[in-house]
């Protein structure tokens, strides 16, 4: 290096260790003042009340957003009971309404199949007489009364009569007769003779509504049931009783099966 240029001062391993050694005593001294102040305010009673009512204002504070948001939501709580609790009254109203409908409908259908079945109360129905072309149905009724029945119809009993269902095209097929007469005397006098038809093939029966034939068909297949028969569309059974007696009963509706 040239004579000319300046040296820089060069500090010595003793001197390092020196200005260290003034850090570490300065930062002690910091954190001895610092414990002491700390100290102090926490043995200061008044620091201790502020910071006492501090926490508690803030706690406060929070616990009444809290509770105003527990209040909300209690209110929509309510409100939701509320509109379910009526609308549960609406189901009920509307399920009321419906069962009373279903009864009235049961009323109105029960009177109708009443007024059918009357307006058939000079009807009967006879299966298994031969079907021909061309025949006379009147007069086939007329020969089955005088042969079989000993019944003299007169002239203008019938009122009409004719084949009923769709024509048959198997050999043999016979459609029943549908035989509407005049008076009901007639049609009852009839319906008493026709036990002499047994073992003939040829059947006579009360002409039934479609729901009172159905109820027939139940009635005849329950396992109580030991006979049953119709008299001016009302349906008569002879039921076993658990005794070993039979008795008599008149089968009105479904719940008159399931009570027998």
């Amino acid at each position: 290096m040239g004579s000319g240029a300046t040296r820089k001062p060069t500090q010595t391993r003793s001197q390092t260790k020196k200005a260290v050694g003034r850090d570490e005593s300065l930062a002690d001294s910091i954190d001895d003042i610092a414990t002491k102040v700390t100290d102090k305010i926490i043995q200061d009673h008044s620091f201790r009340d502020f910071l006492r009512i501090t926490v508690s204002q803030a706690i406060a504070e929070k616990l009444d957003n809290l509770l105003d948001r527990i209040e909300q939501q209690d209110a929509k709580i309510f409100e939701l009971e509320k509109t379910i609790d009526e609308k549960d009254a609406r189901l009920r109203h509307i399920g009321t309404s419906v069962d009373d409908l279903q009864k009235a409908n049961i009323v109105h259908q029960t009177a109708f199949n009443n007024l059918e079945q009357y307006s058939r109360r000079n009807n009967i129905r006879i299966s298994g007489i031969p079907e021909v072309h061309d025949e006379d149905t009147d007069g086939l009724v007329k020969q089955l009364a005088a042969d079989k029945l000993d019944i003299t119809l007169p002239e203008g009993s019938i009122d009409r009569s004719h084949r009923v269902g769709q024509r048959l095209r198997s050999p043999g097929g016979n459609r029943p007769i549908l035989v509407k007469f005049v008076s009901s005397k007639t049609k009852v006098e009839v319906m008493k003779a026709k036990r002499k038809l047994k073992s003939t093939g040829i059947v006579i029966r009360e002409d039934l509504t479609k729901d009172n034939l159905a109820l027939l068909k139940r009635t005849r297949d329950h396992v109580k049931v030991k006979n049953c028969w119709t008299i001016d569309g009302r349906i008569v059974a002879l039921v076993r009783e658990s005794e070993g007696m039979d008795r008599i009963a008149n089968i009105q509706s479904d719940r008159t099966l399931a009570v027998l």
